[in-house]
């Protein structure tokens, strides 16, 4: 036991420096709090470091190892895909020579495109892909991904890679040969059967006086449905007749602020007449009358345009001066009046032929209808 001496000298000591002893243990306290502050930053650090490797990982792949160089195409890809990528540049390099030029060519070379393996996602799982990536010099690119089946042809790949090249084409070009365009894509590749047979149809069907006159071969009203050259007169009297307006008015309506003009739309829409039709369309402004012809045949248009100019024909097109009109000219080397009606005959050509019905479908459907029948008959039949 201690004497009573010491336990008077200990209370005296404790009682005159009390501030020391709670300075100490704040001390103590405050170091505690702070290791454990610095554990919690350290493991928010550590969890930030993982998701910036995640993105860094998701946007920064390995270049492949095969380099294919062929003409203004630069391309990187995997050697098992290497004899596919070679045919599939030769012919894109081949369409680049006959339609699009040095303009084509040097937008081409500035990029450096990667075709790798890859996958998508399916309703059955991971399907197998080939990945087309428009651009590895840059970060972020507006062409961006194509993909095609991982048993793509050469001829397939070829026709993505060629849908990038088209679109690195329009880079540059001046706003009014793009607002002409309006696809953004120049048309290297040739006409498929169904872009044909699509704007035959749409000539065909539409509805306008203008149409009427071009498929007439009318060149003047041609060039002005396509946007190359107007006539004289308002788009409502130059591109439709008081026949058309009811099918005008299926996709333009008057502004809202005309009462007058909206109720004679709602009953031409509703009850046809010809009356309210006239005075709807009437009170739709210029530059709110639809064209006639969507940017696909305007499209299909310059496509016959590049082919008459052959080599060298987007060159002559994007460096020319003048109007649309001049400049189309000149890439195609020849008065357009000629242009547009060889375009005609191509697409009178591509009027498609009534559907046949083969003969195995004929006997299959009927022989499916008298096998529904027959159980139909023995299903209602009472058994003995």
């Amino acid at each position: 036991m201690s004497s009573p001496r010491a336990v008077i000298l200990l209370t005296v000591v404790l009682a005159l420096s009390p501030g020391r002893f709670v300075r100490a243990q704040l001390r103590a306290s405050e170091t505690e709090s702070l290791l454990q502050r610095v554990r919690v930053l350290d493991s928010v650090m550590l969890a930030r470091g993982y998701a910036v490797d995640s993105i860094r990982r998701a946007f920064v792949r390995p270049v492949p190892p095969v380099d294919i160089r062929q003409g203004p195409i630069h391309v990187r890809t995997d050697s098992s895909l290497a004899p596919q990528v070679q045919g599939a540049v030769a012919t894109v390099v081949a369409l680049i020579e006959r339609r699009g030029g040095t303009w084509v060519a040097a937008r081409t070379s500035a990029r450096v495109p990667t075709i790798t393996r890859d996958s998508t996602r399916s309703i059955i799982g991971m399907l197998p892909t080939i990945a087309i990536n428009a651009d590895t010099t840059s970060r972020w690119s507006a062409i961006g991904q194509r993909s095609v089946r991982a048993r793509s042809s050469v001829a397939e790949l070829a026709n993505s890679l060629a849908g990038i090249v088209e679109q690195l084409a329009m880079q540059g070009v001046d706003s009014t040969l793009t607002a002409w365009v309006m696809v953004g894509r120049a048309p290297l590749r040739p006409a498929s059967e169904t872009e044909a047979v699509d704007a035959y149809i749409e000539i065909a069907t539409t509805e306008s006086i203008v149409l009427r006159r071009c498929r007439a071969r009318d060149v003047s009203a041609c060039l002005d449905a396509l946007g190359i050259d107007s006539m004289p007169g308002s788009r409502l009297d130059r591109w439709y007749a008081p026949e058309d307006f009811r099918s005008l008015l299926r996709v333009a309506a008057p502004p809202r602020e005309d009462s007058v003009a909206v109720v004679a739309w709602m009953r031409c829409r509703q009850v046809g007449d010809d009356a309210d039709c006239g005075v709807a369309a009437r009170a739709l402004a210029n530059a709110r009358v639809p064209l006639p012809l969507s940017a696909a045949v305007r499209f299909e248009f310059l496509r016959e345009v590049l082919d008459a100019g052959g080599a060298g024909a987007f060159d002559r097109l994007v460096t020319s001066p003048g109007t649309v009109k001049d400049r189309l000219s000149a890439a195609a080397r020849e008065p357009l009046d000629r242009t547009v009606l060889r375009w005609l005959d191509r697409i009178e050509g591509s009027r498609p032929e009534r559907m046949r019905i083969p003969a195995v479908l004929v006997a299959g459907t009927l022989g499916w209808t008298g096998l529904i029948l027959a159980l139909a008959v023995i299903r209602r039949t009472p058994w003995a």
